[in-house]
């Protein structure tokens, strides 16, 4: 599997299919595999990049607690294996991380397609996330890792009708979030560089110099949709895409509609004018 050397750290990555780059960031609590029931389908008219952030996956290293970090990984990724400027599909914190990258190096992206991200979560935190923090960190601390890191996982994927797509997903995607739950602990530990990205100002968003879609699930949390308005308040232009029945785990809980929501948004991406 190729790799790539960062200061400190080798992210290993993949790519399918040809035409202009695509990048795809994963989450927390996941690594680049939560991908595979997409790529295939959007390779058939980009080359896509995958990749494990580090402390991810394969991508071996110790969790991860100042973000900054990833977002100069995701740069390094658009730099050396994308090679010219790539749209970028970046879900959950991981579009956190690629807001941060464009903020800095907006010459690196074609587009950036947002995905369900908890941007500025912490100063706009309601009930729930309170109350899953003080929960994960007292069952964390009582020794009860993965159960701690499972409280993460149905908080992020809870449904508005009730329920959540963690207890609902096949055993393997079940797998998949617990071998990856030791950063999702880290995440969680207080870090003014932290998982929310407070450090980046909105203003950085708003001012961005390329065009910008943010999809959300209509049965996800009205926190992250909360979130997403705060935003688009600021900038009217962002392209809002709803997924119908889809949860915070978009591409999981409902696939074809996420990479039809994908594909819609190249076209007025790559014709928008700059900011």
């Amino acid at each position: 599997m190729p790799a790539l050397e960062v200061p400190g750290a080798t992210l290993s990555y993949r790519m399918a299919g040809q035409g202009p780059p695509l990048v795809l960031v994963h989450g927390s609590g996941t690594d680049r595999t939560t991908w595979d029931g997409v790529v295939g389908e959007l390779a058939r008219d980009r080359r896509v990049v995958t990749y494990d952030r580090r402390g991810y996956g394969q991508s071996r290293h110790k969790p991860v607690r100042d973000h900054r970090v990833h977002a100069r990984d995701l740069t390094a990724v658009l730099e050396k294996v994308a090679g010219e400027p790539a749209a970028v599909v970046a879900w959950s914190s991981g579009g956190n991380i690629a807001l941060a990258a464009a903020a800095r190096h907006p010459e690196l992206f074609s587009a950036l397609i947002v995905v369900e991200a908890p941007f500025h979560g912490i100063r706009h935190a309601d009930r729930s996330v309170l109350a899953t923090a003080l929960r994960l960190k007292f069952t964390q601390l009582r020794g009860r890792r993965l159960e701690a890191a499972e409280t993460f996982f149905r908080f992020g994927s809870a449904l508005r009708s009730g329920g959540n797509s963690y207890d609902d997903a096949p055993e393997d995607v079940r797998e998949n979030l617990r071998a990856n739950a030791e950063p999702v602990l880290a995440e969680w530990d207080p870090h003014p560089f932290g998982v929310m990205h407070e450090h980046l100002p909105l203003r950085s968003v708003v001012r961005l110099p390329l065009p910008v879609t943010w999809i959300l699930g209509t049965e996800s949390s009205p926190w992250i949709a909360g979130l997403h308005d705060r935003v688009v308040r600021r900038r009217p232009d962002i392209r809002t895409v709803l997924v119908p029945g889809a949860g915070h785990l978009v591409h999981l809980d409902r696939p074809n509609e996420f990479i039809a929501a994908v594909r819609e948004s190249w076209a007025p991406l790559a014709s928008a004018p700059p900011r």
